[in-house]
């Protein structure tokens, strides 16, 4: 049951509302977490998801702000 949806943070953002800067914010920490423990590597993702992952995972695990390149 796999679905290609595409990560469009300002549809997200628009939803929102006033809280546009929160939802970034769990969008890139979830993503994190997801991309974390599917041990994903940033070369495998899209250069925009990429930057939102990297954002989330210094949120997530400061000392650990990396993915594998």
């Amino acid at each position: 049951m796999s679905q290609d949806l595409p990560a469009n943070s300002h549809i997200v953002e628009q939803r929102a509302g006033q809280s546009k800067l929160l939802s970034r914010l769990y969008r890139e920490i979830g993503m994190a977490a997801v991309a974390a423990e599917l041990k994903l590597q940033s070369s495998a993702l899209e250069p925009e998801i990429a930057e939102a992952v990297q954002r989330g995972a210094s949120r997530l695990a400061p000392q650990r702000s990396t993915l594998a390149a």
